[in-house]
């Protein structure tokens, strides 16, 4: 099990090691593959942590997992939350996770939505916060951990990375304060906080080009570096045996039909609703010879009704939610792949369809998509975000050709670009040096 520092292993003067000796640096081998001459101490700081499973929570824990193997002392401060919204929770205390040493610390859930989204209290951070460490990491949303991280910087320096989510929309949104009290509440929070908090970080990580643009446009920050965080674990898909994938398709009644597969969460930000609009009139047409599966984890019951009601009537539509064995079965199974979000910064699944071999659908909504890695007609095919005529025939022009050179060339720029160990290189990159 993991465990917490002893009383005189935390800070109380400059930032030193138990025992006096001074922090590693990072980069003292002059490689990424081995990021320092000794252990590294690493504390991510974030509210959400697997089991809650979202873009952000999938990138924290194989980040934290892949420095784990290779030698590192990781640590993961989280909360007890299991989603999004608070409702359910696992046991607080420490373990240890996959070689990560995970602490989830009794917190309080505000219900509603408050201007300052910090709906998750967990005066632990703070204690956390002063713990001894090389590097600490505040993950997702700026909140507490950040507020937590940041005065201990102030107090006694070390190094802070903000591993920041949020998209350029998103940021241009908040900042506008349009809509109401609440909204200039959080626009002023932002400029007056937010703003010199992340300006006081060595490194403010953006997970988009256009995401990146926005903090250093809108904010005025000079220490934004973009990292596309998101990856593929290769070994995960590629121990997906044939009779794997013909037993997921058994259990789908998928019979001999081609699929559609739309595997993201179920929330309107990643627009399930949109696909089945635009596709249901292809499927009637061509009955039994295509399936679209829709086939994530239900964030949001009322969409999932809806979906639900879009679909009626329809059986070459399917709705469910399958373990992660069983939706990387799906991706090896599928012809198609679409991610029609809304707005987000990478789109994870995007590249986990590549590498399985799927032509991919991206809206123009995921921002890493549209400006930096799917080249439309060259690895995947891009639309409009929520154009619902685009999208049809785009899905149209993927069940009429075989597409075989786009197909190859998604799964060969994942290879190069986006397995975890190449994220994690280019992040130790990008973390300040000692």
């Amino acid at each position: 099990m993991g465990h917490r520092q002893p009383l005189d292993a935390f800070v109380v003067g400059a930032p030193t090691r138990a025992g006096g000796e001074p922090p590693r640096d990072l980069h003292a081998s002059g490689t990424a593959a081995r990021i320092g001459r000794g252990v590294v101490r690493i504390r991510f700081f974030s509210y959400f942590y697997p089991p809650c499973v979202g873009g952000g929570e999938v990138i924290l824990q194989h980040q934290a997992e892949e420095l784990a193997r290779r030698g590192h002392e990781v640590h993961v401060h989280t909360t007890p939350f299991t989603n999004l919204d608070g409702s359910t929770e696992v046991a607080s205390g420490d373990s240890v996770e996959g070689g990560v040493q995970v602490h989830r610390r009794p917190s309080r859930w505000l219900p509603g939505r408050n201007p300052l989204e910090k709906n998750a209290v967990t005066p632990a951070f703070y204690a956390d916060a002063w713990l001894v460490g090389d590097l600490f990491v505040a993950v997702g949303f700026p909140s507490l951990h950040l507020d937590a991280l940041v005065a201990r910087k102030a107090a006694v320096g070390g190094r802070l990375v903000a591993q920041n989510y949020v998209t350029a929309a998103f940021l241009a949104e908040i900042l506008g304060g349009q809509g109401g009290p609440a909204k200039r509440v959080r626009a002023e929070y932002w400029r007056r906080w937010v703003k010199p908090a992340l300006a006081r970080a060595d490194v403010v990580l953006a997970d988009s080009p256009a995401a990146a643009a926005g903090l250093r446009d809108q904010l005025g920050l000079t220490n934004v570096k973009l990292h596309i965080g998101m990856a593929v674990d290769p070994a995960e898909f590629d121990r997906v045996s044939p009779a794997d994938v013909d037993a997921v398709r058994a259990s789908l009644g998928l019979g001999a039909a081609k699929l559609i597969l739309a595997p993201s969460r179920v929330s309107r930000q990643k627009g399930a609703d949109l696909l089945v609009k635009a596709a249901r009139p292809l499927l009637e047409a061509n009955p039994g010879a295509w399936k679209l599966v829709i086939a994530g984890a239900v964030n949001e019951p009322d969409l999932a009704a809806e979906l639900r009601r879009l679909a009626e009537g329809c059986p070459d539509i399917v709705i469910t939610e399958r373990p992660r064995a069983e939706q990387v079965a799906l991706f090896r199974a599928a012809d198609v792949v679409v991610l029609p979000s809304r707005g987000e910064t990478v789109g994870g699944v995007v590249f986990e369809g590549m590498y399985a071999g799927a032509l991919c659908i991206v809206s123009d909504g995921v921002e890493a998509a549209r400006d930096d890695y799917l080249k439309d007609g060259v690895n995947g095919l891009l639309v409009p975000r929520e154009d619902v005529g685009a999208l049809r025939k785009a899905v149209d022009r993927a069940m009429r050709e075989p597409l075989s050179a786009v197909r190859a060339a998604g799964k060969r720029m994942v290879e190069e670009r986006f397995t975890w160990r190449a994220s994690v290189d280019r992040l130790l990159e990008l973390y300040p040096r000692a």
